[in-house]
């Protein structure tokens, strides 16, 4: 399966060795990471969690885990990324980053709406979640867009230069995924 995802607008291609220079710009992006931790990721750091990334691929689609790069007009502006946590219920992990510059235009909500219709059509998912800082209202109003229910908030579960912050979890069902079965395109 060559796990190769298209929309109007865009291409989705799975994360290779060749995308690490972007990765790594993206990764060290302060809007990239400035909910998530303290400091951007070094560029061995990258290149490790890209490699888990590309190894886990071939566990697809019953387990494992894929990075896909987000491109427009033949130009990289994101990645989606998505990963097993649970393979005996079936519940994947979703997270997404893209370049500022590219924010506003629906690329993410597209981009990830393409990933959760290609996860259930194409992978053993019942369930997709997105764990994020409850202080990132972009990501929580994307993930609402996109049909996920907010399920939950956990408190200071999360700790960044030295300040705890709430996370939310939003999830979509495949029942959910079954009733609206939109067209990313």
């Amino acid at each position: 399966m060559e796990n190769i995802i298209t929309t109007n607008r865009l291409l989705l291609t799975p994360m290779n060795e060749n995308d690490i220079d972007f990765i790594f710009t993206l990764e060290t992006q302060f809007e990239s990471y400035q909910y998530d931790s303290d400091n951007a990721l070094t560029y061995d750091a990258v290149i490790k969690r890209c490699q888990w990334y590309i190894d886990r691929t071939q566990s697809l689609p019953d387990d494992g885990a894929i990075r896909w790069i987000v491109s427009k007009d033949n130009v990289m502006i994101g990645e989606v990324h998505f990963m097993c946590n649970y393979d005996r219920t079936h519940e994947w992990e979703i997270g997404y980053k893209f370049l500022k510059a590219h924010w506003g235009n629906g690329f993410a909500s597209e981009a990830v709406k393409a990933v959760i219709q290609y996860a259930f059509e194409h992978f053993n998912v019942n369930r997709i979640a997105a764990f994020l800082n409850a202080e990132n209202k972009r990501s929580a109003a994307l993930c609402e867009r996109v049909g996920m229910v907010k399920e939950g908030r956990l408190r200071e579960v999360r700790l960044i230069n030295g300040v705890y912050y709430d996370e939310y979890i939003f999830s979509i069902l495949k029942r959910e995924y079954n009733k609206i079965k939109f067209d990313p395109k």
